[in-house]
């Protein structure tokens, strides 16, 4: 069985950066704008969970799977509720 990953979500603007979401790969971390739609941040956090589980795969692979994952899990009536 493999190893479990702590990965830390860390929720800031990232307006700065011209991004939505950032994998720090090698430090499992991840850093994701919190202002984002409900679909939209799941989207971005399933993303970068990928770039940390596969730092291998293709920007489109991820994006691509990441988008298929969410449009399923947002099918099954996920949503997101602040706190």
């Amino acid at each position: 069985m493999a190893q479990k990953k702590k990965i830390k979500v860390i929720e800031r603007p990232l307006g700065r950066e011209k991004a939505l979401g950032l994998a720090w790969v090698g430090e499992d971390k991840i850093e994701i704008d919190g202002r984002l739609k409900s679909k939209q941040f799941l989207n971005v956090l399933i993303h970068e969970m990928l770039h940390i589980y596969n730092p291998t795969w293709s920007e489109t692979r991820v994006d691509q799977t990441a988008t298929e994952m969410a449009n399923i899990i947002w099918s099954k009536n996920y949503r997101r509720m602040k706190r």
